[in-house]
């Protein structure tokens, strides 16, 4: 067995990537400029936001992964409160542009279904960070009006009727930010409706039957504001808000969760801002302080201080690489279980974020792996909820489907139903979306038009599990050709073999019975192991990768030793 070097644990309790976070880093800077603060070293600021521009004109969340819509918001508009300049803003834009869709609205990147979410980020972009034409309202209007439901509010795509305070909130700032013609909706239903998701404690709640927290007060208030309108307890409100706030000048998601981070801070100024609350000079530079605390040296943010911003990734590879080795690690068994909170029923990247499918599934496995659980009732109605109209599943609730999220999803439906994932989502959807992938060519239409051995791989897994079977063998017989005679396996028909490649294929091997080139694999394994447990992502850059490499490469280890051992469904 490989000896392994433990990772640090973190004074949350949590294991982490040791890198700042791009949406956190966006967060932070909105906040300060919003405070009228200035970030100290913005120079290292602008350096990280910069590392994540891709060749194409966009902007990713990690480097190596393709560009997002979402992503390219962050960073450029971060960059302009910095004060910097953006590079080849006309590149920028053109990228920007190309996500447009012809039934109207814009998709987070191109070949993508359009949603609200990537609507928003298109049009502020275009408009306010590269200055660009703004994009023809009437181009859009049709796709938006269809977005409000028979309650009066906004959905995150056409054909659903889950209405969200948050897609409320995007639909009226993206038409808002490009015109001042009139709404495309029924303006008092809608105004009723967000209205309507004011509880009695003051603070709003994204829809019906949700808890109610900072976030959805703020998207609540300010959409409400730009709709001329006020919450009918606007003092309710600013009582609210002020009980979240706690010591050391952070602010609290929920009532009661008792932890301060950077997205609550940015919707608490967010939302006492909309609200008309002058914020006294003390409590403004508290708010100021609390928000310096999660910065990371030379770099950006991230969700809390770095010494307590445990994610759920590294944590649960580091659970995952314990469990292997038969050693009890509670301390990460307990973040795990602490990060599936009561008003989120999957797990976030980090506690308090948005729940998302790929942590979900990690932490589901990690779990399971050494004996324990999340919430699994709260799960299944998790995964259900998920499904977008076009059959497939969103990264987290509200984006467009890729192909990625919908295999973590049906592998997680068919892990929490013993082998039966139909009874808690519609197969028949799920298998048109991923039959829709393999048609385009096995086009993941989240890999921004690249054709890849894990997106064959994944779909075929798919189609698998909800009984399309022949055509999942034949996607699997298509995985050979990504082989290489030094060993591993490819992304793309002439690309370098990588880890994470590899690990898909072998893990669609077991999936459909078939059996592994375990020659191939131990070959590559020889190539990517660095020694003390640690891994590299490909042989052409032999550094230390991390914990989510360290996990993928340990798991292939113990199969190779064990023939027997089956390695967990797991996707990046």
């Amino acid at each position: 067995m490989t000896a392994t070097t433990a990772p640090a644990v973190l004074a949350d309790g949590g294991l982490s990537q040791g890198e700042a976070d791009l949406s956190c880093s966006y967060a932070a800077v909105r906040t300060l400029r919003r405070l009228g603060r200035t970030p100290a070293e913005p120079a290292g600021i602008a350096r990280f936001l910069r590392s994540r521009r891709n060749s194409d004109g966009g902007y990713t969340w990690q480097r190596g992964l393709p560009s997002d819509g979402w992503a390219t918001y962050c960073c450029t508009r971060a960059l302009r409160d910095l004060g910097e300049e953006i590079d080849e803003p006309a590149r920028v834009a053109e990228w920007v542009s190309g996500t447009g869709t012809v039934e109207g609205g814009f998709a987070m990147s191109a070949g993508r279904p359009p949603d609200v979410w990537a609507t928003w980020c298109a049009t502020k972009t275009l408009v306010e960070v590269t200055g660009t034409a703004a994009p023809e309202p009437a181009r859009h209007a049709g796709w938006l009006a269809a977005l409000q439901g028979p309650d009066g509010g906004l959905a995150w795509q056409p054909g659903s009727n889950l209405s969200d305070a948050r897609a409320c909130y995007y639909g009226v700032r993206a038409w808002r930010a490009v015109t001042t013609a009139p709404l495309p909706w029924r303006t008092g239903p809608l105004v009723s409706w967000l209205c309507e998701q004011q509880t009695v404690e003051g603070g709003f709640r994204f829809a019906p039957g949700s808890a109610v927290c900072l976030w959805a007060t703020f998207r609540a208030v300010l959409t409400l504001r730009v709709l001329g309108a006020q919450p009918p307890d606007p003092a309710g409100a600013l009582a609210w808000i002020g009980d979240r706030r706690l010591p050391g000048g952070g602010y609290e998601r929920w009532p009661g969760y008792g932890r301060s981070d950077i997205w609550a801070c940015f919707s608490a100024v967010g939302a006492l801002t909309a609200l008309g609350y002058d914020l006294p000079a003390a409590e403004a530079d508290a708010i100021a302080e609390a928000v310096a605390r999660c910065r990371l040296a030379g770099s950006g943010y991230t969700y809390r201080s770095p010494e307590a911003a445990g994610d759920s990734l590294a944590t649960a590879a580091g659970l995952l690489t314990s469990a292997r080795s038969g050693t009890p690690a509670p301390g990460l068994v307990r973040w795990l279980q602490d990060a599936q909170p009561p008003a989120e029923d999957g797990v976030g990247y980090m506690p308090g974020q948005t729940a998302e499918v790929r942590c979900t599934q990690w932490a589901f496995e990690a779990l399971r792996a050494s004996g324990h659980r999340l919430d699994e009732r709260r799960l299944r109605r998790w995964i259900a909820r998920l499904q977008n109209p076009d059959g497939g599943f969103a990264h987290w609730l509200g984006r467009a489907s890729d192909l990625g999220s919908t295999t973590a999803a049906v592998e997680l439906a068919d892990r929490l139903t013993g082998g039966r994932p139909t009874t808690i989502l519609d197969g028949a959807r799920a298998v048109a979306f991923v039959t829709l992938c393999r048609d385009g060519g096995l086009v993941d239409p989240a890999s921004a038009g690249t054709a890849a051995a894990s997106a064959a791989a994944q779909a075929a897994r798919v189609l698998h599990l909800l009984g399309a079977r022949p055509a999942a063998a034949n996607l699997h017989a298509g995985l050979a050709c990504y082989a290489r005679a030094t060993g591993g396996y490819a992304a793309t028909a002439l690309g370098l073999p990588d880890l994470a490649t590899t690990y898909q294929v072998v893990r669609t091997d077991q999936c459909l019975g078939r059996d592994s080139d375990r020659a191939c694999v131990a070959r590559f394994l020889l190539r990517v192991e660095l020694g003390d447990g640690h891994y590299a992502w490909s042989p052409r850059s032999p550094a230390v990768a991390g914990p989510l490499a360290d996990c993928l490469g340990a798991l292939l280890r113990a199969w190779l030793t064990d023939p027997a051992a089956l390695l967990p469904p797991l996707n990046l």
